[in-house]
């Protein structure tokens, strides 16, 4: 039996969480969309490249996590679905001090490995070299704050906490853009650049961790490294960090294009899947707000885990699919309006090719999300690891016969090839039932596609662009009037209706 201080997980909760997570990404999103092109054109194309390659080893070297993060939020959600607080301030501080220890490890690795890295790996220019050694050391600097700031913000989502987390991932996304725009008005090289976000999210840490004391009442003299709490963390976060490092994979197409081509061949790759990355982003900040509830749910009633699933996929299926269609669909006249002509004509194909796995990664973080709240982890590290090798000599094999546009090919291939086996596991574990799959294929996957294929074909008719457009648009509002009509049942009807209702009531409060 739950306690009655036990944390209650309703669906206004979970749209409130989300909406506060869809701000924090299109904020920054949008920041990212106006000042890219002035970055670009400010640093030029090769010290770009150098720039885009640090934000890569910082999410690289993220691995060094070893997976503490995500455990503090699953023990944190489990213990407030039992109403046990007095077991929180153990596993936050416990979780903190193991991520200090590891980021300093990995930070001092890359402080000492980044002049061979930028000498010997990567084909950065001679006259760039002593910039981006700099770069990459201030980079080593800034490791142990981002990944202390996973555990602090970890908790505070554990708790449904959802604006505290979310203002401070909007404040570090959107600055990874405006310090650097504002750098090149001043005339800042990398390194400054770079030593002005390394303060930027020193700050941060210092918020998230005042609001974290503050929320849970966490003593401000901890013992840091709780063995026994530390056991416990590490026996969940083992498989996740398998999968952390095996994740590493992901960033192994921009390895092998910097040496295997050149940084500005990097940069028309990384251009596309910077964008493409945004948009999953905000489907992807699902995993946080889905990953406590299924943790506490999981525990408590099953169905309400396999309801909250099959809704779910129905609803990201049915948001994301035109989303991204659209996307490949419009992707020339997007870059094109972004980046000019030439950049457009380098990376269109790049676009078009990564939208179609991105739609595929975005619904794969459902299963994934369940598997872990259900302490699966196990699961879907041995599917990474079961996807690395095939990754790996594909993009290995692509990059050198087919350029950038293989190494796309690869990505894609691999969002597939994850979504498969996730879904397949997630119904071994009760998540969605075989028969409901044929419903879902006809009433929502094919109307996707079918929109796509209309609007693909609208979109290529001669004319003007915003006439063609504007039949793109009209296309889309009759798919919107189709979804309220057709797909929805009658129950999800009444479910939305119900929950926007609730939603309203909760911004309103009492009077």
């Amino acid at each position: 039996m739950r306690s009655r201080a036990a944390l209650e997980i309703s669906s206004t909760l979970l749209v409130r969480n989300g909406m506060f997570n869809l701000a924090a990404q299109v904020v920054p999103f949008v920041i990212g969309l106006v000042s890219v092109p002035a970055i670009v054109h400010g640093l030029g194309t090769e010290r770009f490249g150098v720039l885009i390659f640090t934000w890569t080893l910082l999410g690289t070297f993220s691995v060094f996590d070893l997976g503490l993060g995500w455990a503090v939020t699953k023990f944190v959600a489990e213990a407030l679905g039992r109403g046990d607080r007095s077991v929180i301030p153990g596993i936050v501080w416990s979780g903190v001090g193991g991520q200090a220890l590891f980021g300093t490890i990995g930070g001092a690795v890359l402080i000492i490995g980044a002049a061979p890295l930028a000498l010997r790996f990567l084909h950065v220019a001679p006259e760039h070299h002593a910039e981006a050694i700099r770069a990459f050391q201030i980079v080593g600097l800034t490791l142990p704050i981002v990944l202390i700031s996973v555990s602090f913000r970890g908790a505070l989502e554990a708790a449904q906490r959802f604006e505290l987390s979310a203002a401070a991932k909007a404040v570090s996304s959107a600055s990874t853009y405006l310090v650097p725009a504002g750098g090149v008005l001043a005339g800042w090289g990398l390194p400054g650049i770079l030593g002005a976000l390394l303060g930027v999210r020193f700050l941060l840490l210092a918020a998230t961790a005042a609001a974290c004391v503050r929320v849970f009442g966490l003593p401000l003299a901890p013992r840091l490294l709780d063995r026994d709490r530390m056991r416990r963390l590490a026996s969940f976060g083992a498989w996740v960090a398998v999968s952390g490092l095996v994740g590493l994979t992901l960033s192994a197409d921009r390895f092998l294009i910097g040496n295997a081509l050149t940084m500005t061949a990097l940069t028309y790759y990384t251009i596309p899947l910077v964008l493409i990355g945004r948009l999953t982003s905000l489907a992807g900040n699902l995993a946080s707000v889905l990953f406590p509830a299924f943790s506490t749910l999981n525990a408590q009633d099953l169905d309400r885990v396999r309801l909250l699933f099959g809704r779910t996929v129905k609803y990201v299926i049915l948001l994301a699919g035109p989303v991204f269609g659209l996307v490949a669909v419009t992707a020339r006249d997007i870059l094109r309006v972004w980046l000019g002509d030439a950049i457009a004509a380098q990376t269109t194909p790049i676009l078009q090719i990564l939208s179609a796995g991105a739609m595929l990664q975005v619904l794969a973080i459902i299963p994934y999300t369940l598997l872990q709240g259900c302490g699966r982890s196990d699961l879907t590290a041995r599917f990474h690891l079961i996807e690395a090798p095939l990754y790996l000599g594909a993009v290995w094999w692509l990059v050198q016969s087919q350029g950038i546009r293989g190494v796309a090919a690869a990505w894609s291939a691999r969002s597939a090839l994850e979504l498969s086996l996730l879904l397949w596991a997630a119904k071994r574990h009760g998540g969605w039932r075989r028969e409901a799959m044929p419903s879902v294929l006809k009433r929502v996957v094919a109307p996707v596609v079918a929109l796509c294929v209309l609007a693909a074909a609208a979109h290529a008719l001669p004319g003007a662009l915003i006439y063609r457009s504007a039949l793109v648009a009209t296309l889309v509002v009759m798919f919107a009037l189709w979804v309220r009509t057709s797909a929805l049942s009658a129950d999800e009807r009444r479910w939305l209706l119900g929950l926007l209702a609730s939603w309203r009531r909760a911004q309103v409060g009492p009077r």
